[in-house]
């Protein structure tokens, strides 16, 4: 059997029952994902929307937040790639 002939991958997996895409930061590029875990990642996010500012010429709470949605779309899609259709309905 073709499983009889596999050898133990080089860099494996462990510690772990899955693997998070968005942990390897060439797919984070790829994806265009900032985690929230980056502080004033507002400023990094691009949506192709003018950037509205307050009088202190910070970006808005608002603003923040529409930004914030792109790169928090990044992680729900690729949840909702992998679970069972039975669980998104």
């Amino acid at each position: 059997m073709l499983l009889d002939e596999t050898d133990q991958p080089k860099k494996s997996i462990q510690g772990t029952p899955w693997y998070t895409v968005l942990s390897n930061l060439t797919y984070q590029n790829d994806f265009a994902y900032i985690g929230a875990f980056v502080g004033e990642r507002e400023k990094l996010l691009e949506d192709g929307r003018k950037t509205i500012e307050d009088e202190k010429g910070d970006q808005t709470e608002k603003q923040i937040r529409i930004r914030s949605e792109q790169s928090d779309m990044v992680m729900i899609l690729l949840n909702l790639a992998v679970i069972p259709d039975s669980c998104v309905t």
